[in-house]
């Protein structure tokens, strides 16, 4: 009789246990379910679990550096970056690549392989300036002429100044623009459609932040207008031009649209802030980022395309003019279309192009010796363009290895 009575008052505590843990449990998710910041933060912090599972997908192409292996580890951690690519053409042309990642649940979906698709971001803008430079060869254009002349119907501006800048100015991101200001950038406003590429006649209202070619800063609205610089010197649009000109659908690269493709990556999209960036695939005009952030492929194909870019006649992407910088600093220097990098007089020259979208970010690296390296993954690194700027040293102390 003791015993069948110490075994009822043991389940009733075993019950009693039970109901106070589910409880407790049932508070706790509805206190984050509730509350968008501290859920986003205990996301954040669960991440690294997740980064442990993603990278057992990891897979690399024979004899592929082993560096290549490690810059993925470091990246799918550092960047939060569930999916990743990178490729790397040598000099003499072999390709390698590796990528990291599942499309779905980790362990229970399918593995990112090679021609999965990424956003390229602002690396899109290598198509811009090439196809400018291009047409500079041609003499159909000349850097020095002002950009109205090329743009049609543009009345009189309200800012005289914005009558002299030209298209190096745009290429050099010296031409005035500013996306700092209280309005923000242009191109990339949440819920509102920029007047570039549609409404052009509405740059006669722009205000100018520097005098034009005095001051470095990073414009996509200049890299619209030199889109629609290309248009009219082609007479088709610039979507038309770029597909046929270095035929894309050879390369599976596509322009994005306001939606997801099938072949796309897994984004890790967290909002941390009051941005009301609701739906990563929807929130920006993404036709009208054409030239400017519009492009997806692999990392395959975009340093396939970069490769038949570095070897053209210059002017080409790696090309810049004659202007005072620092090449030891990362983003002292800007081209016509990438950042030169050198540790010093007696290090290796690099040419870094990235960029980032919401839950993406993009990297191209050119050597001097003509080796292709990209970069491709699928998150937002905790600190930003700091941590982007220590994963372009690590490749580039890869690279000097290399050589």
């Amino acid at each position: 009789l003791f015993f069948f009575f110490f075994m009822q008052r043991q389940v009733k505590l075993l019950e009693i246990f039970i109901i106070i843990f589910l409880t407790i449990i049932a508070i706790v998710g509805i206190y984050y379910y509730v509350n968008t910041i501290p859920r986003t933060k205990l996301i954040l912090k669960l991440y690294p679990l997740q980064a442990r599972l993603e990278t057992t997908a990891l897979s690399c192409s024979d004899q592929s550096p082993e560096w290549l292996k490690e810059t993925l580890k470091d990246v799918s951690l550092s960047h939060r970056a569930p999916n990743s690519q990178i490729a790397y053409i040598s000099p003499q042309g072999q390709l390698f690549h590796c990528e990291s990642g599942y499309l779905g649940v980790p362990l229970f979906s399918k593995k990112v392989n090679a021609e999965i698709r990424f956003r390229y971001a602002s690396v899109s803008k290598l198509w811009t300036s090439d196809a400018i430079l291009d047409l500079v060869k041609q003499k159909k254009i000349s850097l020095a002429e002002p950009i109205l002349n090329l743009l049609p119907n543009i009345p009189k501006p309200d800012d005289l100044r914005v009558e002299q800048i030209t298209v190096e100015n745009l290429l050099l991101h010296r031409a005035g623009f500013s996306r700092t200001g209280l309005m923000g950038d242009e191109m990339f406003r949440s819920g509102d459609k920029p007047f570039c590429p549609t409404a052009l006649e509405k740059l006669s209202h722009i205000q100018l932040a520097f005098n034009p070619n005095t001051t470095f800063s990073y414009s996509n609205l200049g890299y619209c207008l030199l889109g629609q610089m290309i248009a009219t010197k082609t007479h088709q649009s610039y979507q038309q031009f770029i597909q046929k000109e270095y035929d894309l659908e050879k390369d599976n690269i596509r322009f994005l649209e306001k939606k997801r493709f099938d072949d796309e990556a897994k984004y890790r999209y967290i909002e941390t802030g009051l941005t009301g960036y609701g739906d990563i695939y929807t929130t920006f005009d993404y036709p009208a980022l054409d030239s400017s952030a519009g492009l997806s492929g692999s990392a395959i194909s975009l340093a396939q395309q970069v490769k038949k870019m570095i070897n053209k006649p210059e002017p080409n992407i790696l090309s810049q003019p004659n202007i005072s910088c620092d090449l030891n600093k990362l983003r002292d220097c800007y081209g016509y279309a990438m950042f030169p990098y050198q540790e010093d007089v007696k290090s290796l020259k690099v040419y870094f192009r990235d960029g980032t979208l919401l839950g993406a970010s993009s990297l191209v690296v050119v050597d001097e010796h003509g080796g292709v390296l990209t970069l491709l993954s699928s998150g937002q690194a905790e600190h930003g363009q700091q941590e982007y700027d220590r994963t372009k040293l690590k490749i580039y102390d890869g690279l000097m290895n290399l050589y």
